[in-house]
């Protein structure tokens, strides 16, 4: 697969003290990626490191030539949507190709077609001329997957998707999201690991440093190997997780 992200021992934070320290990490076609952490352990941190929206105190961030464009498309917690905008759904869709065409250049009859059909894929046409504050939790989850999605990008990072209230379309969520997979790199920060870890590929432990795990079960063995936090959730027929606190190692790039 491409290698698409690379992240080599890179520290982050917003003072003199990192948040992150010494972050090895790389994110490939077609991963699918549950990024799990205690609260204040730098989860938010490298969200924005990956998007590009906060700089490194040290190391290196690379973004691969063939990843260019079109490269992160971001769902971010409900908590961090202000719906008092008077913007309509159509043009909170619209404002995920921002990035691709600059600030000041307008959307034209594709880019409009395109957010229509994005809506209709949601189910929520309907909803296009209305604004978010008169939407539902999951009528604004549709809305804003619509716009992280709208620009077609390499790698979907979602943050808590699982915080909407509308837990019927989440079932549909992870069956979109395992559509999608085929197609782009999905990162997922959660709190619940014993559901997605049914859906995810690989898990990442994040506790100021980052403990990468090559499979969505993880062994005794494998605690001890790679050092994670404790966090046990188990949810009846669905696979658990179980992870116990160690002393961290630092390098945890996958191949």
């Amino acid at each position: 697969m491409k290698l698409l992200l690379q992240l080599t021992n890179v520290s982050a934070g917003y003072g003199d003290e990192p948040v992150l320290k010494d972050i090895n990490f790389s994110v490939h076609e077609q991963d699918y990626i549950g990024i799990i952490g205690p609260n204040g352990g730098g989860k938010t941190t490298l969200i924005k490191i990956l998007l590009g929206l906060l700089k490194p105190l040290s190391g290196q961030v690379t973004r691969y030539e063939e990843a260019r464009g079109s490269f992160a498309g971001y769902l971010p917690q409900q908590s961090q949507i202000d719906t008092r905008f008077p913007i309509t759904v159509r043009d909170i869709v619209l404002s995920g190709l921002m990035s691709a065409k600059g600030k000041f250049r307008s959307y034209n009859g594709d880019d409009r077609l395109m957010a229509e059909m994005m809506l209709e894929k949601m189910g929520i046409s309907h909803l296009a001329n209305r604004t978010a504050r008169e939407l539902s939790g999951g009528q604004l989850q549709r809305v804003f997957i619509s716009r992280a999605l709208i620009s077609s990008p390499k790698i979907l990072i979602l943050d808590e998707p699982g915080t909407y209230v509308d837990n019927r379309f989440e079932s549909d969520l992870y069956k979109l999201l395992e559509e999608l997979n085929h197609k782009m790199a999905i990162l997922m920060v959660t709190h619940d690991v014993g559901t997605i870890s049914y859906y995810v590929k690989t898990i990442a432990c994040v506790n100021t440093y980052l403990h990468y795990h090559q499979s969505n079960i993880i062994t005794e063995e494998q605690l001890e190997a790679y050092n994670c936090p404790l966090q046990i959730i188990t949810h009846g027929d669905v696979p658990h997780t179980v992870l116990q606190k160690h002393e961290h190692t630092h390098d945890h790039s996958h191949d």
